[in-house]
C-alpha cells in the first residue's frame, strides 16, 4: 500500500484552507516544533484533501539547516461498517493478514530531537499526563529506551498504547505500561509485518499487543465475536488487509458499556453528546445501511462542521480581543455582544491563560454545543437551524 506522507508545506496549505484540520506550534528542548491534526473530520475531509495522515503528524525544525524532520504516527482508519471503503461490501472479499488486539488507552510514540535527546508524546502533546508518562518509563527502563533508541537509528517509527489503572477508558487494566502496537517506516509509512514486529520486539522484551492467531483471519468469524463476546477486557479487533488497509471492529458489549447502544442511544440530544465526544463514528459502524444511518450521517456531518466553525471563531474573538480591542471589554461588547454566538464564551473564559488555546477551545465549543442541546427538545431545535 503507498502511503500520501504530506509535506509540512502541504500540511500548513491543508490546516490554513480547512476547518477540519489544524496545526499547534510549540517549543520542546528548546526546539520549534509544529504538530498537525483534526477535530471533527468526516472521509470527504479527509478524501479531498488527501490527509489521511494528518494524525498527530509532527516536524520538528533542526535550527543549524532550517529543515524540518517529519514524525509519522498511525494513519487514519475507519470502523468495518462505518463509511465508504470501509462498508462490510468493500471489505468482505479481502484478505485478512493480521489481527491484533485494540487497547482502550492512549496512543504514544518517541521523537528524537536534534541534539540528540527523545521524548514522548501523545498524539498533539509532549505534556500531556500520558506523554509524561510514557517519558517516565522511558527513562526508568533500559529495555524500552534501547529498543526505542535502536529503532529511530533504523529510521522506524515504534507507536506504543500507554495503559494504565489511571488512564481508563472503558477497559480496566493494571499498572503503567506501554505496549507496542506498530512499527511503521518513517520515509515511507510502510508497516511492519506482525512476525518481523514481534520478533524484534522480543530481542529487547517489548510487551506487545496480542496476535490473534489465523483462525481469526476470517471477517465473518470476527463479526460473530463482535455481537457475542462478553468480555470485559476487551475493545475489539484492528484488522489489517492484504492490501494494507486497516479497520477496527469494536465488540457490541465494549459499546453497550461505553453508552453508545441501547433503545434510548439514538435519541438527538444523545447522538449529539456522541458527535462532540468523538464516539460516533462507534454508533454509525453499528448500524445497517438504511434511512436511518443516512440520518445520523447526515446530523453527524452538520455538527461535526459546526463544531469545528466554532472552534475557529471562538480563537478567532478570543484573538480580536486582545489584540485588536485591547481587553476594552465594552467596545468589544458593542460589536460582538448579541451578533456573535461564541462572544458569551470568549467574555467567560477571558481572565484565563491558556497552554493550549486548541484545546481549549475545543471545550469550551463542546460545552457550548451540550447546553444548547441538553433536552431532546433542545437537540431537535439545534438541529433544525444547522
Amino acid at each position: 500500500m503507498e502511503f500520501f506522507l504530506l509535506t509540512r508545506d502541504e500540511c500548513k496549505k491543508i490546516a490554513d484552507n480547512t476547518e477540519a484540520f489544524y496545526c499547534t506550534t510549540t517549543t520542546v528542548n528548546g526546539y520549534d516544533v509544529e504538530m498537525y491534526d483534526y477535530r471533527l473530520a468526516s472521509l470527504t475531509d479527509f478524501t479531498d484533501n488527501k490527509a489521511f495522515e494528518m494524525r498527530g503528524l509532527t516536524f520538528v525544525k533542526d535550527p543549524a539547516t532550517g529543515l524540518w524532520d517529519r514524525n509519522i504516527l498511525l494513519n487514519k482508519f475507519f470502523n468495518v461498517g462505518q463509511t465508504i471503503g470501509w462498508l462490510l461490501d468493500d471489505v468482505k472479499d479481502k484478505r485478512i493478514v493480521r489481527v491484533q488486539d485494540k487497547l482502550d488507552g492512549s496512543v504514544i510514540s518517541f521523537v528524537r530531537f536534534p541534539d540528540g535527546s527523545v521524548r514522548g508524546k501523545s498524539k498533539m502533546s509532549f505534556t500531556s499526563t500520558q506523554a509524561e508518562k510514557a517519558q517516565e518509563l522511558y527513562e526508568a527502563n533500559d529495555n524500552i529506551k534501547q529498543f526505542v533508541n535502536y529503532m529511530l537509528d533504523l529510521g522506524v517509527v515504534p507507536i506504543f498504547e500507554y495503559i494504565s489503572m489511571h488512564n481508563q477508558i472503558v477497559v480496566p487494566y493494571g499498572e503503567d505500561e506501554l505496549r507496542l502496537i506498530q512499527l511503521r517506516e518513517k520515509d515511507t509509512g510502510e508497516y511492519y509485518r506482525a512476525f518481523l514486529m514481534n520478533d524484534v520486539a522480543g530481542r529487547f522484551n517489548i510487551t506487545t499487543t496480542e496476535d490473534f492467531d489465523e483462525d481469526y483471519h476470517d471477517l465473518n468469524y470476527l463479526l460473530v465475536i463482535k455481537e457475542t463476546s462478553k468480555r470485559n477486557d476487551m475493545e475489539g479487533f484492528v484488522v489489517t488487509f492484504e492490501d494494507g488497509q486497516m479497520a477496527k471492529i469494536k465488540t457490541d458489549h465494549y459499546l453497550v458499556q461505553h453508552g453508545l447502544v441501547g433503545p434510548d442511544a439514538f435519541r438527538e440530544n444523545l447522538l449529539i453528546e456522541a458527535i462532540v465526544n468523538e464516539s460516533i463514528d462507534d454508533v454509525i459502524s453499528a448500524l445497517v445501511e438504511g434511512p436511518k444511518k443516512t440520518l445520523i450521517v447526515d446530523m453527524t456531518n452538520k455538527v461535526q462542521h459546526h463544531f469545528n466553525h466554532l472552534i475557529v471563531e471562538y480563537k478567532r474573538l478570543r484573538g480580536e480581543f486582545f489584540n485588536k480591542y485591547n481587553e476594552d471589554r465594552k467596545e468589544f461588547a458593542l460589536k460582538y455582544s448579541n451578533k456573535h454566538e461564541m462572544f458569551g464564551a470568549v467574555m467567560k473564559t477571558s481572565n484565563t491563560s491558556f497552554r493550549d488555546i486548541e484545546e481549549t477551545a475545543k471545550g469550551v465549543v463542546k460545552q457550548y454545543i451540550l447546553n444548547k442541546t441538553k433536552s431532546l427538545g433542545d437537540a431537535k431545535a439545534y438541529l433544525e437551524k444547522l
